[in-house]
């Protein structure tokens, strides 16, 4: 009598454990089943999200508000030898003059102009200036009949300047000569801005006032 009773308690027992499985088993795969279906549900619309953030991207990277601007600097060195030189013996760091002009902008070309003297080699000073990230342009002295001298950059920085205009949104001018004023001019008429960088003392007043923007150099491009 005790042993069927053992038994019957046993097959009991077997019952209750196969049952509790069981309903374990169904739970797991409503609970998968819901995880699928949740997932399959919102799959669109996480979707759809990412491609707004994404696009929100795209559109702020490609904003004048958020674009760099783009600037183009031409470096009248033989201006500014005779500025430095004036006002403090000595002569123009170009490297920190470059650093200075772009700033966190995107530099998109910086020309240096040079003249030849007859009784000196700029070659160095070319070499050195290329290595900092410049595009030299040398020119010879060109000596008239009368004995007198001519050497000037102005009208191949204006050539150059036209050139570029339709890539850059600031035109950049290390100069102080006046006679960029009509340049200054045109480039504005191109709807550029310009900005002159120069030694204020032998900068031209109407220069000064004709470009959006006059920075004067100092001992902060000096070379020491």
């Amino acid at each position: 009598m005790e042993s069927n009773e053992s038994f019957k308690s046993e097959d009991n027992y077997t019952v209750i454990k196969e049952g509790i499985i069981q309903e374990l088993k169904r739970c797991m795969q409503e609970l998968k089943d819901d995880f699928k279906t949740y997932i399959e549900k919102n799959y669109n619309g996480y979707d759809k999200i990412y491609k707004e953030i994404r696009a929100l991207k795209e559109l702020i990277e490609s904003s004048s508000i958020f674009k760099k601007e783009r600037i183009a600097l031409f470096v009248d060195s033989q201006n500014l030898y005779y500025s430095a030189r004036m006002g403090y013996a000595a002569k123009v760091n170009y490297e920190k003059l470059l650093r200075l002009i772009t700033e966190n902008r995107n530099l998109v070309k910086a020309y240096a102009y040079i003249v030849q003297p007859p009784d000196g080699d700029v070659k160095p000073f070319a070499t050195s200036l290329e290595r900092i990230g410049y595009i030299v342009k040398t020119k010879d002295v060109r000596t008239r009949a009368n004995g007198s001298a001519k050497a000037n950059w102005d009208m191949g920085i204006a050539l150059d300047i036209l050139g570029i205009l339709d890539r850059v949104d600031t035109i950049v001018l290390a100069s102080g000569d006046g006679d960029f004023v009509p340049l200054v001019d045109f480039i504005k008429a191109k709807n550029r801005r310009v900005e002159i960088f120069a030694f204020a003392e032998n900068t031209a007043y109407d220069l000064k006032e004709r470009a959006d923007r006059f920075q004067p150099l100092g001992e902060n491009v000096i070379l020491t």
